[in-house]
């Protein structure tokens, strides 16, 4: 009877056999390189809030609240576009009347106005959280309304 020792081409196969798999398990732990997570917000954008509050004059009402939201990496930029919004959404910018009420870089922002007995009251809040930020908004000002509230996109 003969006996076959293991020569050299099979122990080449073993031990490829087992590279592959040693490489296949690593690869199967490691994983592909996963992309890097999408930022909550965009970085490096600043986010505008104008806001126009109604006012009435001789008993006639005169202009109505009106509300714009702009973006840009410039922040003067991100002013205006909020501006020319308000604008579009019925406000009125000729004499201030439409003014931006706060920037917010890389952050969500909210405006929270109400109309009382001592007039009209706005308060504004920033935060990583657009809900958040309306909260903070409406604690700052002691309650009323969110009027706009954004983030950055």
């Amino acid at each position: 009877m003969t006996t076959k020792s293991q020569g050299r081409p099979t122990r080449m196969r073993f031990a490829a056999a087992a590279i592959l798999a040693v490489g296949s398990l690593a690869a199967g732990v490691l994983g592909p390189a996963a992309p890097a997570p999408a930022p909550a917000h965009a970085a490096g954008t600043f986010l505008a809030l104008a806001y126009q509050q109604s006012y009435g004059f001789g008993g006639r009402l005169v202009y109505r609240d009106a509300h714009g939201v702009g973006q840009s990496p410039v922040f003067d930029t991100a002013r205006i576009n909020a501006l020319n919004d308000c604008q579009r959404n019925g406000g009125q910018t000729g004499g201030g009347q439409c003014q931006v009420r706060v920037v917010a870089n890389s952050e969500c922002a909210a405006v929270a106005a109400s109309n009382g007995a001592a007039g009209w009251k706005i308060a504004t809040a920033t935060s990583y959280n657009q809900q958040l930020a309306e909260q903070i908004a409406l604690a700052n000002n002691g309650g009323g309304l969110i009027v706009v509230s954004a983030c950055p996109s």
